[in-house]
């Protein structure tokens, strides 16, 4: 691990693990989750429902996958679609969606056709607000996708040891995979022994990255990792910090429509525009071509300076 990287302990799920003691999970040290959303059929998993229950009832930071069976930009729309409109059901939308792609029937249709699809999955699930990135094993990522064809973050499995794993075995980050886009996390084994789970189940690190500025000039902790909409297992108290700036720069109501403090620690939709809006303000905080939405070290900078 890198000095300036913090990593969380989490898992991956799906109704193959039946009913989780999700009370369990979390006194076993699982920080984050990753729920799969629907089956080959287009339905829900199984658990699906519970699963979110559950993880927000024990405050557990959420994710979902979608296991992607479309061979065609057409299915993967559809595809999305679906997957969209059962996170509206269960009003989700904080969250990011990963496009899982390793169905076998998908290895010999082209690194073109598969580009296509994820970018085609990626813009039904950004503009229903959700953010997008792809999940893949490593010789996927590095034989089979394009990967100069989509610059969303990836999540990518690499598997040391098939035995019995807890994350006390956690094996380092030698062989940490290595990705161009931004590596989000490594699920490392398969075969992970956790209580409150019968049988085997995921386990997953994800990284944050740290920045080397820690000062705090407001009642909120300042950040120590870039924070943005959707991204997983984000301290509240850093969004906190994040929407106190936003309101002193003007870009972000005090209170919302309903008249509750818009300082409540989720990064939603009205925070994301409020970045957004921030940053058109201030050019100097991103270095894409558009506002990239991200509290990244040099927005959070110039939130600080404006108030000298």
């Amino acid at each position: 691990m890198e000095q300036n990287e913090t990593i969380l302990n989490g898992i991956d799920v799906s109704d193959c693990q039946g009913k989780i003691e999700w009370n369990k999970t979390k006194k076993a040290g699982v920080q984050f989750a990753i729920i799969r959303s629907t089956r080959g059929s287009g339905k829900p998993d199984n658990y699906f429902q519970r699963n979110v229950e559950s993880v927000r009832e024990h405050d557990i930071p959420f994710d979902i996958y979608k296991f992607t069976y479309a061979k065609n930009k057409g299915k993967t729309v559809d595809e999305a679609n679906r997957v969209v409109d059962l996170l509206k059901q269960y009003d989700i939308d904080n969250i990011t969606a990963w496009w899982d792609i390793e169905w076998k029937e998908l290895r010999n249709i082209g690194k073109d056709k598969l580009t296509v699809n994820i970018n085609a999955a990626r813009q039904v699930i950004e503009n229903a607000g959700i953010g997008f990135g792809v999940y893949c094993n490593k010789d996927w990522y590095e034989n089979v996708l394009d990967i100069d064809g989509f610059d969303c973050p990836v999540w990518v499995a690499r598997y040391p040891s098939k035995n019995p794993q807890t994350f006390q075995t956690f094996p380092g980050h030698k062989k940490k995979p290595q990705a161009k886009q931004t590596l989000f996390g490594w699920q490392w084994a398969s075969t992970g022994q956790i209580p409150g789970i019968i049988g085997n189940v995921d386990l997953d690190v994800i990284y944050l990255n740290n920045s080397e500025d820690t000062h705090v000039v407001c009642p909120y902790v300042e950040p120590v990792y870039t924070l943005y909409k959707g991204k997983l297992a984000q301290n509240r108290e850093y969004v906190k910090w994040l929407q106190w700036h936003l309101i002193h720069a003007g870009t972000l109501d005090a209170v919302t429509p309903e008249g509750k403090s818009n300082i409540d620690g989720i990064f939603g939709n009205r925070t994301d525009l409020a970045l957004y809006q921030f940053q058109l303000q201030y050019p100097n905080t991103y270095t894409t071509k558009l506002p990239d939405r991200k509290a990244g070290y040099n927005t959070r900078k110039t939130l600080k300076s404006i108030l000298i």
